[in-house]
């Protein structure tokens, strides 16, 4: 459950000062204030298990394309969101093997303490973390961008992201980071957890603009869950201009001119998005969208993380001018690749039967050199 639930933030600070804790009124909060999940990950699967159906059937039309991990994702993150309607406050419950008692609850009194302490980094620990895009905010906007329902229930007090360490004899520390919240409910102060496994930052090392570490991010980042969130991410940008061959078309998107083959990806890969597409363990991606208020007209980019390469497509209607029309017509364009791989394939044809499209008219590609050439229009049937 670990590798399926990493959520994101955008922190710029990490943790400073050693004697970092969190201190609310006159009372210093400690590691048992806090939900972690277990080495085991045990019980963020009872927690999946009991409440995350409620959430994914009231959020269907959103969740319904989405990878188990995808759900996963979007349940952890947002779990903010679903107290009171989804999620019981004040809620325990036996774990399926018995013996422990599980709550995402934590009560104020039961946790904190009325002295100060030393952290001590031989065992468990925690510290506060800058978080800068929430403490731009003033409380009110935190307490409603982190749990938009609860705030009607439960009046809150503060919020806060904790960097939580877990201490193993013989093995590297682990760390988790997460936002969490103090609220006063039925006239008694508890914890919960808001945003889960917020992401630290890390030093990117770029090399001809592109992040290094590209296609390992692009393969377990769990910050976009649509394309359209994907496309505005600067590296993925800076990605698409390495990788897009420089060619100007008409291809009826820039009017009666010839436009560049990336503004023309552009302008059917911004458009209403669809769910990103993750394969084969997440090494193949496919993000997917259509053209704003033409939905006729679709892009998609396809990636393989392993091998570092990607082909994109353009579903369109034009050539070279605008009475030259014939519906369906796919344009393919790589710089990675010279024959077109199976996995593509089977991806794009996923796509068309999702998006309801029919076989194409015509099929061309552009390669690296900038050639166009033809492929049998049946590679998709």
């Amino acid at each position: 459950m670990k590798k399926l639930i990493l959520i994101f933030l955008l922190i710029t600070t990490c943790v400073t000062a050693e004697e970092n804790k969190w201190q609310y009124e006159d009372r210093y909060l400690t590691t048992k204030c806090f939900v972690n999940e277990w080495p085991s990950s045990d019980n963020f699967k009872e927690y999946y298990d009991r409440y995350s159906p409620a959430v994914m059937e009231a959020y269907n039309s959103i969740t319904s394309e989405m990878s188990g991990k995808q759900k996963a994702n979007f349940f952890f993150q947002g779990i903010g969101n679903y107290y009171i309607k989804y999620i019981p406050l004040n809620e325990k419950f036996e774990a399926s093997w018995g013996k422990d008692m599980l709550s995402l609850t934590r009560s104020l009194d039961e946790c904190a303490t009325d002295k100060n302490f030393n952290l001590d980094k031989t065992k468990d620990y925690y510290e506060l973390a800058t978080n800068k895009f929430l403490e731009e905010q003033d409380l009110k906007m935190r307490c409603l961008l982190m749990g938009s329902i609860i705030v009607s229930k439960a009046k809150c007090l503060d919020v806060k992201t904790i960097k939580y360490t877990q201490v193993f004899p013989a093995m590297s520390p682990v760390s988790q980071v997460t936002v969490f919240g103090i609220y006063d409910f039925e006239g008694k102060k508890i914890i919960l957890p808001l945003k889960f496994y917020v992401s630290l930052p890390k030093e990117v090392v770029r090399t001809n603009g592109i992040r290094d570490d590209f296609f390992e991010w692009l393969s377990s980042q769990n910050e976009y869950s649509n394309t359209n969130e994907l496309i505005w991410n600067e590296d993925f940008e800076v990605y698409l201009n390495n990788a897009v061959p420089k060619i100007d078309l008409l291809i009826g998107f820039t009017g009666d001119k010839k436009g560049s083959l990336l503004d023309n990806f552009s302008s059917v890969i911004s458009g209403p998005p669809n769910i990103l597409k993750y394969s084969d363990n997440e090494r193949y991606l496919l993000a997917s969208a259509c053209r704003a208020r033409e939905c006729s007209s679709k892009g998609l980019i396809w990636i393989d993380t392993k091998e570092k390469k990607s082909i994109g497509l353009i579903k369109h209607a034009f050539w070279k001018t605008l009475t030259d029309y014939k519906k369906n017509q796919f344009l393919l364009f790589s710089k990675d690749y010279e024959e077109i791989p199976l996995e593509f394939v089977n991806s794009v044809k996923n796509w068309m039967k999702s998006e309801e499209i029919t076989s194409p008219s015509i099929v061309r590609v552009i390669n690296s050199d900038t050639e166009i050439k033809f492929l049998n229009k049946d590679i998709f049937n």
